[in-house]
Formats: C-alpha cells, sequence, structure tokens
C-alpha cells in the first residue's frame, strides 16, 4: 500500500492532537517533542493579532512570555479536520491572567497547520471575533 499526502497528514495531524491533550508543567520543553518530530526547521506561527513568530527560538521566546502570563485552568482540542496540504484544530481554552490582567475566561481559536514535505512549515492561529474582547489580551 502507497503512502499518500492525505495519510502523511493524517499521521501528523493525530501525533499533535494526541501529544496537545497531554497536560504539562512546562509547555516548552513537552512542545519541543512535537517540534523535533513533525516541524520543519524555521517553520513560521502567525498569531491571530498578525504578530509572526519563525523558528524554534522566537517560539520558545513566545511561550516563554505566554506561562509567565497566564494560568490555564483546561484546555480541549477538538480534531483534527483533515484538509489537501495541512490540518485544522480547535482548542477551547479555560485561562486567566496571573497578575489580574483579565479575569478568568473561555476563549477559543482555530489553528490552521500547513504541511509540506512531510513537516509543518506553517501554524496559523485565529480567533472568533465575537469571543474576542480587550481583556483577552490579543489587542483585537
Amino acid at each position: 500500500m502507497t503512502t499518500t499526502t492525505k495519510d502523511i497528514i493524517t499521521e501528523i495531524a493525530n501525533d499533535l492532537v494526541a501529544h496537545c491533550r497531554i497536560e504539562a508543567d512546562d509547555i516548552v520543553e513537552h512542545d519541543c517533542k512535537i517540534w523535533d518530530k513533525h516541524f520543519a526547521e524555521g517553520w513560521t506561527s502567525i498569531e491571530g493579532d498578525g504578530q509572526v513568530y519563525t523558528g524554534r527560538e522566537e517560539q520558545i521566546a513566545k511561550y516563554r512570555e505566554w506561562e509567565a502570563g497566564v494560568i490555564v485552568h483546561g484546555c480541549e482540542v477538538i480534531g483534527p479536520f483533515i484538509g489537501t496540504d495541512g490540518f485544522s484544530v480547535i482548542f477551547e481554552l479555560d485561562m486567566e491572567g496571573k497578575d489580574g490582567a483579565f479575569p478568568r475566561s473561555q476563549m477559543k481559536e482555530v489553528a490552521n497547520y500547513t504541511v509540506e514535505n512531510g513537516k509543518i512549515v506553517k501554524e496559523e492561529f485565529r480567533y472568533p471575533a465575537t469571543e474576542c474582547s480587550s481583556e483577552c489580551g490579543c489587542e483585537k
């Protein structure tokens, strides 16, 4: 049986979803495992506010800053949803600002992953406008 692009995308997507469902004390240490396995060197990450991060070091800095400011009480991962050049996942987060910057609230985001040559080359996060407010910190 021949492995197709869809098979490869499905395998990567299922691995990423399973990975994201595991709770971890250190997100960076945990995510390095999935980055090593399925992300291309120098991949691009685009946040819903348009900020772009390229590669592992920028990603680590982004996550460290996020971890310093947010308490996550729970995260549900829905998906994956497979397409011809990648996949999407919905994250439902229950979180609050550590310093009171925003109250405990629920947030949804869609993460779109583009796969080329068997690796994730881009991830892009999108937030629903109706659920986004100035308190969520995304600078809508």
